[in-house]
């Protein structure tokens, strides 16, 4: 009986070893699925080469801060109004003490007094120069003689080697004076320029103790003016002890003419020339596309973290009054372009031999689609597609996906 239990459980393990096999043998021999490779039949085509950035829009603008410290007395101009050089913004009666004015002026005597000391310090300098080389020429005058005569006309008496050195040693303290007051001579101009920005300084800071009028010292539109009469303001080159923040009372800016401003890598910057056209879209604006024009690309680049960057500066062409400053913009910059040249998608280039290739197709003798490498040479590159310009002609079929074995070697 146990005999005949055994001989059943094994009878069973064949039979499910068996049909695991089976199982097996239909998974991998008759389960497979065909292998899709996608393919492209190269064409001709028009392709742009192009620089993609983001910018923002530039007005031309100058903020105007109040030229005194204290309350807005009269508005002469309200937001959106166009004025002109030298029209009258607003009136700041002064807060100031008697004190505080009394101290600005000591101040700008003071920086007057220090002006006026420097200048005559550089005349003095300039006396001293003319002097000391005087000094040396003559000091080389009386070596020169030495060399051609024995005779010191001082003694009648024939040089000693003490009178020749002492000759030697006088020119050579001649020449460290002419360098000395050379150099103070030339740093009389840094004082008097040091000197004159004071002045300026104290002569504003006196002035801002005063009532003001400040008027407009471009041409534009009035913009961002929040004051009223009756508010506090304050001169621009207030204290920094101070816990008061000048800002602008309005800005008067030029709202016909933006710009867009971009920042382009050292490869883009080798692209871009003058005049070449772009399309420009606004975060802000939905929908539109502008067209811009480059106008100005500068030469020598902006270095952050090892990172060199070149700013260009393009116009607005069809520019309206959705468009603001300071906005963000898209702009897509064409700097090369061909029509009617074969190109295929990017996806469909690989790296081989050091350079690009593609993943030819063939049909053998049995009528099986397979493929090999071939080098190609590349032309203009859009964000979708590149120009070939040898390796392959309108017509071949590529492989575009990553799955196509490649079952010969390349051709030479």
């Amino acid at each position: 009986m146990k005999k005949i239990f055994i001989s059943n459980k094994k009878k069973i393990i064949w039979v499910l070893i068996i049909i695991a096999a089976v199982f097996l043998l239909w998974f991998f021999f008759f389960n497979k699925k065909a292998v899709v490779i996608e393919t492209y039949s190269v064409k001709k085509g028009d392709i742009a080469e192009t620089v993609m950035e983001t910018g923002s829009v530039q007005a031309a603008q100058m903020g105007v801060y109040s030229a005194s410290s204290g309350v807005v007395q009269e508005l002469y101009v309200q937001n959106g109004d166009s004025v002109k050089i030298g029209q009258k913004l607003f009136k700041v009666k002064s807060t100031s003490t008697d004190k505080e004015i009394a101290s600005a002026y000591a101040n700008y005597v003071s920086a007057l007094s220090n002006l006026k000391k420097a200048q005559q310090d550089k005349k003095s300098s300039y006396t001293q120069l003319l002097s000391d080389k005087k000094n040396l020429t003559d000091a080389k005058g009386d070596k020169k003689y030495q060399k051609n005569n024995d005779t010191n006309p001082k003694t009648n008496n024939d040089y000693t080697t003490a009178e020749k050195k002492s000759l030697e040693q006088d020119i050579s303290a001649k020449e460290s004076a002419v360098e000395l007051s050379q150099q103070k001579y030339d740093d009389s101009d840094t004082a008097i320029a040091a000197a004159n920005a004071n002045v300026q300084a104290s002569k504003l800071s006196y002035e801002a103790t005063r009532d003001s009028i400040s008027v407009a010292q471009v041409s534009g539109v009035v913009s961002n003016l929040s004051a009223k009469v009756g508010d506090v303001v304050y001169y621009s080159d207030i204290s920094v002890t101070s816990s008061a923040v000048a800002s602008p009372v309005l800005i008067v800016g030029n709202l016909s003419g933006y710009t867009i401003k971009i920042s382009v890598n050292e490869m883009e910057r080798t692209k871009m020339r003058l005049n070449q056209k772009a399309s420009i879209k606004f975060d802000a604006v939905s929908g539109k596309e502008y067209s811009g024009t480059v106008k100005k690309i500068d030469d020598f680049g902006v270095i952050d973290s090892g990172v060199v960057t070149y700013n260009a500066y393009l116009s607005i062409d069809d520019q309206d009054d959705n468009i603001l400053p300071n906005m963000t913009a898209n702009v897509t910059v064409e700097t090369a372009s061909k029509k009617n040249v074969v190109v295929v998608p990017n996806k469909a280039l690989k790296p081989y031999k050091n350079g690009k290739g593609v993943q030819l197709a063939h049909v053998d003798n049995t009528g099986k689609q397979i493929f090999e490498y071939v080098s190609v040479t590349t032309g203009l590159k859009s964000s979708s597609q590149t120009e070939i310009v040898g390796g392959i002609d309108e017509g071949a079929v590529i492989a575009l996906s990553d799955n196509a074995v490649v079952t010969v070697p390349a051709r030479k």
